[in-house]
């Protein structure tokens, strides 16, 4: 790396592994690293691994170019102080209340900036700063997995209010056809539409194996699908003048079976993710810019 440079440990925490790296200020993120957690196991252990991921950095970085930790950390969580407010997810109940930024520099005996933010914001900053979103200015993004994630961009910046953002940057909670967004533009809503139509899936993986297959009646579900994250996202859209849509998560792994009827309700483009690394880059960035 060159000195002048500065560098960032990035980490993004799911619920059976962490995701971690070193990013520098030129966007470039090294020595990738996947290491499996047990989140619900006692707070000790849960820490103890973020501890060894962090210390395994910690001698690779030079000290001078070295500027502190970001983490990517999944929801409830008070980002701004580092409290952990997840319960009853199956994730993490035991570092409920919990002060991780506190906790992490007393077992570190380490001074510089511990900084957190949501792990689906993360991943959608790092697409609009250095992937699919980068030559636009006003980027909301999304992610289709679990649950339904957003974030608004504007200029680089993720922001949480201002002109057609909602309260908390926040659509899960929206309805749409009498139902929570949450419910219907995930993979539990999609496999829902699967078993509507007499398909039994478990993960959207097997729908998209299947229609390559042959299996082409399943497109259907996709396509009325996308048509109405269209018609749900045309007014959040139309409202904050987005001049881009990016869509991230584990369907959007199934996008090209639902592109085109996103983007016909929009009128904007609509792009997935292409950055392996974007959560660690996003996460970073909470220190690097």
């Amino acid at each position: 790396m060159k000195n002048n440079l500065t560098s960032v440990i990035a980490l993004d925490v799911g619920g059976s592994s962490v995701k971690s790296g070193l990013v520098n200020s030129g966007g470039s993120v090294y020595f990738v690293n996947h290491t499996p957690i047990n989140s619900q196991t006692s707070k000790e252990d849960v820490l103890q691994v973020f501890v060894k991921i962090i210390q395994m950095y910690l001698h690779k970085v030079n000290p001078n170019e070295f500027i502190g930790i970001a983490f990517g950390f999944p929801g409830p969580f008070d980002y701004e102080n580092g409290l952990c407010l997840i319960q009853g997810q199956s994730k993490y109940d035991n570092l409920y209340q919990v002060d991780i930024r506190d906790e992490l520099k007393k077992i570190l005996d380490f001074d510089k900036p511990i900084l957190f933010c949501n792990d689906a914001e993360a991943a959608i900053l790092g697409e609009a700063n250095y992937g699919a979103g980068k030559d636009f200015g006003r980027v909301i993004g999304i992610t289709l997995g679990t649950g339904l994630g957003a974030a608004f961009i504007v200029n680089g910046v993720s922001v949480h209010e201002g002109q057609g953002i909602p309260s908390n940057a926040e659509l899960f909670p929206f309805k749409f056809n009498g139902k929570r967004a949450d419910d219907l533009f995930s993979t539990r809503g999609l496999i829902e539409r699967f078993y509507k139509r007499g398909f039994y899936y478990s993960n959207v993986a097997e729908a998209t194996e299947d229609i390559k297959q042959g299996n082409t009646s399943l497109i259907s579900v996709f396509q009325k699908f996308g048509e109405d994250l269209g018609l749900f996202l045309r007014s959040f859209v139309d409202d904050f003048g987005a001049d881009v849509l990016l869509v991230l998560g584990g369907i959007s792994g199934a996008i090209e079976y639902f592109h085109r009827e996103v983007e016909d309700q929009l009128n904007i483009p609509v792009f997935p993710g292409r950055s392996q690394n974007a959560a660690l880059l996003g996460a970073a960035d909470l220190l690097l810019n």
